[in-house]
């Protein structure tokens, strides 16, 4: 069955690979189809605490891309989004430290697997999409802290450590749908099946239901915004307390840019809570910034530094404190280099140091 399975996949990755050949090749001269990757080697060890001292690594790739129905299709408004991900590592990462907040966002047990197949239309204001998906590609959403390897970071600890979420490195079946009100204010809502990947009995063993406020502020004659304000709350019930207990929770989400000379800099907060006795995490709160062109003869590198610090049903709460610097050597391939040092990771376990080394291509 196994075996069934990967010779599947192997074959819609074949399929999806010749439909972007001929629609390449039939609509040279628009955008319909647009598809972009990335490699990631993460190798990362305990320079001192923690559990275990060996080094761990992992290779990260991800393919995918949109076609957008309209100039493709003759379908106004539509857009078909796919990628395919995997995940190749070597040693266990979560036991060298025993930190609740992983050191690597890229790193997990090993898999092959389409990671999103998703249709969205547009209709005025309001947009559905539906399909295989990430949760956090779309809620709980902060680009700023994206340069920072801990998973903290990307994924907030108050959901992805309280229940099987639909994200990394297991995407869930899910539909949602967002409103526009005007130019900076939308909302959007969501739900996803409740124990993904498998997608047997997805509809019948609870859901994720997630829903998010957001307001940009723009200046004028810019069309991106300087700043913006998310504000979510979720639930997660599972139909059987084996995969999970049912509970809830909220989060922020806040973030600002600004200019200095040739700098770009960037700042951000995150905070989530899910006060329930049944949940690991209870509170998190994390803060950072991101600066791009941190000397003048480097203007495309960029450094970042964040803290993080997450609340447990332990002793000590867990706190990390990062930095981290992309150098980048082509407009693709870039360098990062990472340091962090985690107090009392886990609640319970020694106070640690983690060095690791991220070699990052885009294609």
């Amino acid at each position: 069955m196994r075996k069934f399975h990967v010779d599947a996949l192997y074959a819609l990755l074949l399929a999806i690979a010749l439909l972007t050949a001929w629609l390449r090749i039939a609509h040279a001269d628009d955008t319909a189809l647009s598809t972009s990757g990335r490699l990631d080697l993460t190798r990362m060890a305990n320079l001192s605490g923690g559990l275990q001292s060996r080094p761990a690594s992992s290779a990260l790739f991800q393919w995918g891309g949109s076609l957008a129905t309209g100039p493709a299709l003759g379908w106004p408004g539509g857009l078909i989004e796919f990628s395919i991900e995997g995940v190749r590592s070597d040693g266990n990462l979560p036991a060298r430290t025993g930190a609740i907040q992983m050191p690597s966002n890229a790193w997990a047990p090993n898999f092959l697997r389409v990671y999103q197949l998703t249709y969205r239309q547009q209709l005025g204001a309001a947009a559905v999409r539906v399909g295989i998906m990430d949760i956090t590609q779309y809620f709980e959403v902060s680009d700023l802290s994206s340069l920072l390897q801990n998973s903290s970071f990307g994924l907030m600890p108050t959901l992805t450590a309280n229940l099987n979420a639909p994200t990394f490195p297991n995407p869930g079946l899910g539909a949602m749908a967002e409103y526009r009100f005007n130019p900076d204010s939308l909302a959007r809502a969501g739900v996803w099946q409740g124990n993904p990947p498998a997608l047997a009995g997805a509809l019948h063993q609870g859901a994720l239901w997630i829903g998010e406020v957001e307001r940009d502020w723009t200046a004028p004659n810019q069309s991106s915004p300087q700043s913006d304000l998310k504000l979510g709350v979720w639930h997660d019930s599972e139909s059987d307390p084996m995969i999970g207990p049912t509970t809830s929770g909220g989060y922020l989400v806040g973030e600002t840019r600004w200019a200095t000379g040739t700098q770009q800099w960037g700042a951000f907060i995150l905070a989530g809570t899910s006060p329930g006795q049944v949940n690991l995490v209870t509170q998190f709160v994390a803060a950072g910034f991101i600066v791009t062109g941190p000397f003048v003869s480097r203007p495309q590198d960029q450094f970042s530094l964040g803290v993080s610090r997450v609340n447990l049903h332990a002793p000590a709460p867990e706190t990390v404190l990062e930095a981290v610097y992309s150098w980048q050597l082509t407009p693709a391939l870039a360098l990062q280099p990472d340091v962090q040092r985690f107090w009392h990771p886990g609640g319970t376990n020694p106070s640690a140091v983690v060095a690791g080394l991220r070699v990052h291509l885009a294609f």
